[in-house]
């Protein structure tokens, strides 16, 4: 019987890692977006996706995971032994995301952060945004961008490879900390760092890359103070930097809590350097917070708690059931699946029965760690959706991970797994990764992700498929491609027919030369908002393409009647400058 269940483990876990390379196989050819977490290979070109596909499934292979782990158990047993192999290994994570920049600019706000370093006009939805945030993703990269005549978002990316180089640097500590060695310890850490939300790396401008290296960052500090008595500094510093960046930190509470209470209690009446590291655990974040505890409160009240906790204006009886909704629920799979398909292996060793050798207190805390964020996953729910605003979890992602890899590197080992499937469960969260940051690397790529999503089941509200295409419109205005801006603008004026869905369409059937739908969009635009130039700016445009001298009267006498130096000519004046097909440039004058 003893036998027996020492065969479960191995045989579950087997079974779960199959069930992840026949999932993502068969999500590459079913029109379906119920497995979202899973589906990159769908939308990847087929050598990529396939090949690296195929190198996870070939580790699977007992015989041939046996003679990968031997070069894998080497190569962990460097890794934690040398001085340079970390700092090498840093490099290269900041490299891989440097080299892959995210093109699809679909996830959260990302056009928006690229518009505001580009113009230096923080838009009014970033109000909730706390003053170090503002300096990282606004401040700093606009006066790169002036001081160097560069892109602004190189700065945005260069301070998200850091982050990354980071989060490998940490990653692999935390492994150290826990005791593991060789191929064990290239499993626990390529598993925290080996996750989705390396795709926040690579230019989004926001928060969520220094997240995700200060949620691992406090773990590490948590853990040495709990099994050491130092550590107290990273924990302190790491906590307190996230409370100032984003109020999404608040979900460390838990972590730099527990971490406190049981170093004091491990250590009580000790003096030296374990007190000054508790006292600066301590200290470090309660500082942060009072001097952003106003602010937060601010936020709280006027932007989260209206649009995050309460969307709709949901009675609280009714958050519980919104929390636990179907769909909802599906969406945070696919989103921790996602961030981490390592929590299904995870998942399958802890439900079969075998020995098991807890440790001590501080291999907990990966655990404390990852609860803390339940609340968040279930009650916040994301303005633009889950699939859109992937970002905002981020930090729960790396939590879940952490937990993954302590979970997977112990039973590896203790003997728990055969080494042979050591190969498997990195190859399991590494070409995952990989899919992700190609997939968001390729325009082309996101697009068609994105469309289907708005078009396949399940079926997603009407309001969220209306801010999907509004933002694939843009996406397809920013790269001038006027098929797909028309697609994605029909679209968005289907759920949503406010006056600036229209004159995105107009403007979009102009470019595709379909003057006499453009035209009777404008016409809609003049009788429903007659003050603005652009409705009329359209009208006489396409009005005189077609020859439709009636219409063009009325607009060029409106277009006429505006002061050279109003503001309705200068709106005019910028919007030729934008898209100049606007107005025919056979026409014998301009506006």
């Amino acid at each position: 019987m003893e036998r027996t269940e020492d065969e479960m483990g191995p045989r579950a876990v087997w079974i779960a890692l199959l069930a992840l390379v026949l999932i993502r196989a068969a999500t590459a050819f079913l029109p379906s977006m119920w497995a979202w977490g899973l589906d990159a290979q769908r939308f990847l070109a087929p050598l990529p996706g396939w090949g690296l596909w195929l190198a996870m499934t070939l580790v699977l292979v007992p015989a041939v995971g046996v003679r990968v782990n031997a070069p894998l158990e080497r190569a962990g047993a460097r890794a934690l032994g040398s001085a340079w192999m970390p700092w090498l290994a840093a490099l290269a994570a900041a490299a891989l995301v440097w080299g892959l920049p995210d093109r699809t600019w679909f996830t959260g706000d990302f056009m928006l952060r690229q518009g505001a370093a580009e113009t230096g006009a923080f838009p009014g939805i970033f109000t909730q945004s706390l003053p170090l945030e503002r300096f990282l993703n606004q401040s700093l990269p606009r006066g790169f961008g002036s001081l160097f005549r560069l892109d602004p978002s190189i700065a945005s990316r260069g301070i998200e490879a850091l982050a990354a180089a980071a989060l490998c640097r940490v990653s692999f500590s935390l492994a150290r900390e826990w005791g593991l060695t060789g191929s064990a310890a290239l499993v626990a850490g390529g598993t925290v760092l080996f996750g989705g939300y390396l795709s926040f790396f690579t230019g989004l401008g926001k928060p969520a890359a220094l997240l995700c290296a200060l949620t691992a960052a406090a773990l590490l500090g948590a853990t040495r103070l709990v099994r050491t008595g130092r550590g107290g500094l990273l924990l302190g510093t790491a906590v307190a930097a996230a409370c100032l960046i984003h109020r999404s930190a608040l979900a460390l509470a838990p972590l730099w809590i527990a971490a406190l209470i049981v170093a004091a209690r491990a250590r009580r009446g000790a003096a030296g350097r374990s007190r000054i590291q508790l006292a600066i655990a301590a200290a470090l974040p309660v500082l942060a917070l009072l001097g952003v505890a106003p602010l937060l409160w601010r936020i709280f009240v006027d932007f989260d708690l209206p649009r995050h906790l309460r969307p709709s204006g949901e009675r609280v009886g009714g958050l519980l059931g919104l929390a636990l909704s179907p769909l909802h629920l599906v969406d945070l799979a696919n989103l921790l699946l996602f961030y981490t398909p390592a929590l299904v292996t995870a998942g399958a060793l802890l439900v079969t029965p075998g020995p098991r050798e807890h440790g001590g207190p501080e291999r907990r805390l990966p655990a404390v760690l990852a609860l803390s964020f339940v609340p968040l996953l279930l009650f916040v729910h994301p303005l633009q959706g889950i699939f859109r605003d992937l970002e905002v979890f981020a930090p729960a992602g790396v939590a879940c991970a952490a937990l993954a890899g302590l979970v997977a590197g112990d039973a590896l080992q203790r003997r728990r797994l055969p080494g042979w499937l050591a190969p498997a469960l990195l190859a399991s969260v590494v070409v995952p990764a990989l899919h992700w940051l190609l997939h968001f690397h390729d325009p082309g790529s996101g697009y068609a992700r994105a469309r289907a999503l708005a078009l396949e089941a399940p079926a997603r509200s009407e309001v969220e498929r209306a801010r999907l295409w509004d933002v694939l419109a843009y996406r397809a205005f920013r790269e001038r491609q006027w098929d797909r801006a028309v697609e994605a603008s029909e679209q968005a004026v289907r759920y949503a027919p406010h006056p600036r869905a229209l004159t995105m369409l107009a403007i979009a059937r102009t470019y595709t030369g379909d003057y006499r739908g453009a035209e009777s969009l404008y016409v809609e635009l003049t009788r429903r908002t007659p003050e603005d130039p652009l409705a009329w700016l359209g009208l006489g445009g396409v009005s005189l393409r077609l020859g439709d001298s009636l219409q063009a009267t009325r607009a060029l006498a409106r277009l006429e009647a505006y002061p050279p130096e109003s503001r309705e000519a200068r709106l005019v004046r910028r919007h030729l400058r934008a898209f100049p097909e606007v107005w025919p440039a056979t026409a014998r004058s301009r506006p």
